[in-house]
């Protein structure tokens, strides 16, 4: 054989293993999509990189993106590991609906914690319930955060409020509907409870804010689960300390989930998650957010998305994988 041909081999055999080394070099490490810098899902994920590289024994890092618009599609076709994404979200993407692309290889690992999300009004205004808003000028969409208009038109149905029977208001974005409310024009916003934004509004003005209590909506949860969009109940506690939404009071929320593809291991995803419920008391210390879920609500059966085969297997030997969940599985899988 000749020297030049002894020089192929040898530099196949390397480049095959240079590939090798790259590929298993990808396996060694966790990405953590997340929103920018300064946000608390990026405070989040990088609370869970700092986790994972002392715990796992990889390098496991979080990758802020311009929002999950961005990061959500790499995490379906298995660029980014893991991220962010709220039920409402990814359960929109993975049925591409509402012009997003379809993401059908997205599986969700933990319903990770839970944002109180409700209709705003003035703390003077005379609107007391939800029905009260019938004939009133009312934040139905955010133009920046489309998918949130599912759970905006949920709470109004519950109520019984159809389209005509209020006035439907489109905004920019949150920030722009507590500015509506507060400068008097229009009735009600909806936004997640306990913001910053939120307590500067009610801090400022006069009477401050006040959160629409929706106890007196009968069976509104099992409403919400016949939706089958993500979309849930909060009841407010003492702990909280939301700027007006007193303890009791009967809100909305969007869960956070934490999501992967289906292309992680079982492995994997069942190290993940044990390793969170390990430490879940250090998190929730370090995060106050994440005192609105615990390991016992890591499952869902309102899930938007399927659960991770390594997540199910977790969740079954731990006794909290029940048939409702399989049912409901089932049916996410047979979309695709």
């Amino acid at each position: 054989m000749s020297m030049y041909a002894w020089k192929k081999i040898i530099s196949f055999i390397l480049l095959v293993g240079l590939i090798s080394c790259s590929q298993d070099q990808r396996s060694r490490s966790i990405s953590i999509g997340t929103n920018p810098a300064g946000t608390f899902y990026y405070a989040v994920g990088t609370g869970l990189a700092k986790l994972f590289s002392e715990n796992l024994g990889i390098r496991a890092t979080a990758q802020p993106a311009a929002g999950s618009v961005v990061y959500v599609p790499l995490i379906n076709n298995g660029e980014i590991s893991l991220g962010f994404s709220t039920s409402i979200e990814a359960g929109t993407y993975y049925r591409g609906k509402m012009n997003l692309q379809q993401q059908p290889n997205l599986r969700v690992l933990m319903r990770f914690w839970q944002m109180p999300y409700g209709f705003m009004v003035r703390g003077n205004s005379d609107i007391k319930r939800m029905e009260d808003l019938r004939g009133k000028k009312v934040i139905e969409t955010q133009s920046a955060n489309l998918t949130l208009k599912i759970g905006n038109r949920s709470m109004l149905r519950a109520a019984k409020l159809n389209d005509g029977e209020y006035e439907s208001i489109t905004v920019g974005g949150l920030p722009q509907g507590i500015l509506a409310v507060t400068d008097g024009l229009v009735d009600a916003a909806p936004i997640a409870l306990g913001q910053g934004n939120v307590r500067k509004a009610h801090a400022t003005t006069p009477g401050g804010i006040r959160f629409i209590d929706m106890s007196d909506i009968k069976n509104v949860q099992d409403f919400y689960d016949k939706q089958g969009q993500g979309f849930n109940t909060y009841r407010v506690s003492a702990d909280d300390n939301f700027p007006g939404a007193p303890e009791d009071l009967l809100t909305g929320a969007v869960d956070i989930y934490l999501v992967t593809s289906k292309a992680m291991t079982d492995q994997d995803a069942i190290n993940i998650i044990e390793l969170i419920e390990e430490n879940w008391d250090v998190l929730e210390h370090q995060f106050s957010a994440l005192k609105r879920g615990s390991p016992g609500t890591f499952v869902d059966n309102n899930h938007t998305i399927p659960f991770h085969p390594g997540a199910i297997k977790y969740y079954t030997e731990t006794s909290r994988w029940s048939d409702q969940s399989e049912e409901r599985n089932n049916e996410l899988l047979n979309l695709h």
